[in-house]
């Protein structure tokens, strides 16, 4: 992973944020943890926004409907 690759994301500061905004509690101990995460997560989330994907090639996925096969017919 090279600085480009994670230039503007801040694992820490997007930790904190989102710690508060989900109320959880991350010790002091969690938090290398935490952090070594979200920076393979980030690095993860790069590799699939820059890949190619043709235009039109979306195609929407068919809805779940819990229940049995004989109830969807």
């Amino acid at each position: 992973m090279s600085a480009s690759d994670t230039e503007g994301f801040d694992a820490a500061r997007h930790c904190d944020a989102m710690a508060a905004a989900l109320r959880l509690q991350i010790t002091p101990a969690q938090r290398p943890g935490v952090l070594q995460f979200l920076a393979v997560a980030h690095a993860m989330s790069e590799v699939v926004r820059i890949a190619p994907i043709p235009d039109g090639s979306f195609e929407l996925a068919p809805a779940f409907r819990p229940g049995t096969a004989e109830a969807a017919e």
